[in-house]
């Protein structure tokens, strides 16, 4: 169905474009070229469409990719159950499979809508979506918070405190090298190379789990206890770039800046901020997202910005009020700052919706932080 959207899109030079509805007309033709069509349920067939559908709606809107082909070692396998889903104790009831035995992990409330099967390449897995009402959560009086996210230390908290989530160490980094390179010396499709990958697979998901264990803990525990929480926006996508550069023009310390990219993207900042999100949501809270540009060089104490603020990576000496402290947590405090005077103008709230990639344009962004632009007591420029 990709390939033919693809190839009625060039055949006529964007003029014509398929449909779902026009894919899904052709589901019972399908089936008897096809007969092992049959064996699926025909909402689930319509539902893979609708997947595609939406792929393409988002790639025209700038919110994702090309849709791709799917690849044997690529995405786990899975399917989706639209309606006629029941779950009876421990079993769940597949439309053409049946009563199929499952360890349910948490009551099932609510008005059941569909089910999603998922492998993972150790075990099944069904995800059920269902439907109730809830009500609304009174408004959390906590105090306020500001934290900054870092690669040394995963989050600083305004209120003094430092966090460091855990990562893969260095002896599993070399682990997980060992086992990567003896799937790759097996045969693909040899019970020896499948015994590899699920041998690298059961290590991955070893720290996986203790990675998201942490995560999911320390998030909770900053949603239940603040009413409103202010974080940097930071734009990974940009701060992760890759400094090769091209043949005219080379990049410098292309190694240095690769270490710290993967070091950035194993703290999952990005899964941080989305839990805190939901959260905060269920608790009665708020998410707001500020600009981070300056806030580790400027004093919080008489808004002095300087680069020679921050002598260290993890130290700041304000070199007009003498203020001494721990860079992270100064940021943290610029950033709660930051929020404050968002929320105190009536700014946005919660993550900034990401405006698509065909209308992005580059903004010229004034120096200092843009939320403390206009303070009296704030001087963004250097003495």
């Amino acid at each position: 169905m990709l390939a033919q959207r693809r190839d009625a899109f060039k055949a006529s030079e964007g003029r014509v474009r398929v449909s779902y509805y026009d894919q899904a007309a052709q589901l019972p033709a399908m089936k008897e070229v096809f007969p092992w069509l049959s064996l699926l349920p025909s909402q689930a067939l319509q539902q893979t469409l609708l997947n595609l559908d939406r792929a393409f709606v988002n790639f025209f809107e700038g919110r994702a990719r090309y849709p791709g082909f799917k690849r044997r070692a690529g995405s786990p396998p899975g399917i989706r159950w639209p309606q006629g889903v029941e779950i009876n104790g421990r079993c769940v009831w597949l439309p053409k499979l049946g009563w199929v035995k499952a360890r349910i992990s948490r009551p099932i409330g609510g008005v059941i809508k569909n089910a999603t099967v998922r492998f993972d390449g150790l075990r099944w897995h069904v995800s059920v979506q269902v439907e109730q009402e809830v009500a609304v959560p009174a408004r959390n009086a906590a105090p306020w918070v500001g934290i900054d996210l870092g690669v040394v230390e995963s989050v600083a908290t305004s209120d003094g405190r430092l966090f460091r989530l855990p990562v893969a160490t260095k002896q599993e980094e070399r682990r997980h090298a060992v086992l990567s390179r003896r799937v790759s010396r097996c045969v693909p499709g040899s019970r020896r190379h499948a015994n590899a990958k699920r041998r690298r697979l059961v290590f991955v998901r070893r720290i996986r789990n203790r990675v998201d264990d942490a995560r999911h803990k320390f998030t909770t525990t900053l949603a239940k206890n603040h009413g409103c929480i202010v974080v940097e926006g930071l734009a990974l996508r940009s701060l992760t770039r890759s400094a090769r550069g091209c043949l005219e023009a080379p990049g410098k310390n292309v190694a240095a800046k690769a270490g710290l990219n993967r070091a950035l993207l194993g703290q999952g900042h990005s899964e941080t901020v989305r839990q805190l999100g939901y959260k905060l949501g269920w608790c009665g809270g708020e998410l707001t997202m500020v600009d981070p540009a300056f806030t580790s060089q400027m004093c919080p104490q008489c808004g002095h910005l300087c680069p020679e603020n921050r002598p260290a990576r993890d130290r700041f000496s304000c070199v007009a009020c003498g203020h001494n402290g721990h860079a992270d947590i100064v940021a943290a405090l610029n950033i709660l700052a930051a929020g404050q005077a968002v929320s105190a103008r009536g700014g946005p709230r919660g993550p900034a919706k990401r405006e698509p990639t065909c209308l992005r344009r580059s903004i010229r962004r004034p120096a200092g932080i843009p939320a403390l632009q206009g303070r009296e007591d704030v001087n963004p420029t250097t003495a």
